[in-house]
């Protein structure tokens, strides 16, 4: 019964992936990549790190989430992009910034090899690996900057890859990361059947995962591309690919480590992101969310993402429990 209802709620506002969309990691899993000739593959990874790379043009990254934030920092600087997808995020930053070295990692093979590709064409120095988080295959010390976009909610344990991160960073480099916090309401990732916002206020994870993927096999081979692998979340997931990281939960895996200092708290409230959000009946509406996305327990509801800059100390003394915004 619960899980007819939420099927209803979800087809009040339906939505499908686009097949021509090459922000998708899906689209690797469509029988025109997975049956297409090495030059027709190549094509379609170039496609995904080209996209990923104007999106970056459109968006500025640094601008729009750290906007104190001084890109000449990255000057003749090493970056790595964890969870570099395939790679077209990483080239715009070393070619426009000038950094000294650039890596991106992920969890396929497929997203490395786009990478190449496209850093290869793009005549950028910029070496990319697969890996997890939670076990970074590089040396400690090894990076100035770490920059993890909209990643951090789905990994399998949060903690190991801040720890992970604290590792691999020099002494004064620094973390910045922006990814949305479990009840953001928009953020559920369900994009593939639905943009119902905040079903998972009122629902279970497992109750949501049971109809959404009812509504994926019920739209037959068609679907087959994005139909998730796994019906059944695992051990950590609290929705399909999300773990269930929270603000609270954020603040104080960092406060265990007394090494970080906090250099930037961000504050934007939700309908702060994405295309619409420059369109004015959004901007109105924000405002409505300004206040309760500062409050302690209401912006775990309200925050639009968390967005920080964590410093590695070198001496080793910590000042997380000091916030900046």
């Amino acid at each position: 019964m619960m899980i007819k209802l939420v099927k209803k709620l979800m087809l009040l506002y339906p939505n499908r992936p686009l097949l021509d969309d090459f922000a998708l990691w899906e689209v690797f899993r469509h029988h025109s990549y997975v049956s297409g000739s090495i030059e027709e593959q190549n094509k379609i990874k170039y496609s995904s790190s080209e996209c990923a790379y104007d999106y970056e043009n459109e968006i500025n990254f640094f601008d729009k989430y750290f906007p104190n934030f001084s890109t000449e920092e990255l000057n003749q600087k090493s970056i790595l992009d964890l969870g570099c997808f395939t790679g077209g995020r990483v080239v715009n930053w070393a070619e426009k910034y000038g950094t000294s070295s650039a890596g991106g990692i992920d969890i396929n093979p497929i997203f490395a090899e786009s990478g190449a590709i496209f850093a290869k064409k793009k005549g950028v120095n910029a070496n990319f690996a697969t890996g997890f988080g939670e076990k970074l295959p590089y040396e400690s010390n090894s990076f100035d900057f770490i920059i993890s976009f909209d990643v951090l909610e789905h990994v399998e344990d949060v903690e190991r890859v801040i720890n992970e991160c604290f590792r691999v960073l020099k002494p004064n480099g620094k973390l910045l990361a922006v990814f949305p916090q479990f009840f953001q309401p928009l953020e559920a990732h369900l994009g593939a059947v639905t943009k119902m916002p905040a079903l998972h206020w009122f629902f279970s994870g497992n109750t949501i995962t049971k109809a959404y993927n009812e509504i994926i096999s019920e739209r037959g081979s068609e679907a087959d591309w994005y139909a998730p692998e796994n019906p059944k979340l695992s051990h950590w997931e609290k929705l399909p690919s999300l773990n269930g990281i929270t603000v609270n939960k954020f603040k104080k895996i960092i406060s265990k480590n007394k090494g970080w200092n906090y250099d930037y708290w961000g504050r934007n409230p939700i309908l702060s992101d994405g295309r619409k959000s420059k369109m004015l009946i959004f901007r109105i509406l924000r405002l409505i969310f300004i206040l309760p996305a500062r409050l302690p327990f209401l912006q775990e509801f309200f925050l639009g993402r968390v967005v920080c800059i964590l410093k590695k100390n070198s001496n080793n003394k910590s000042t997380t429990n000091k916030i900046m915004g």
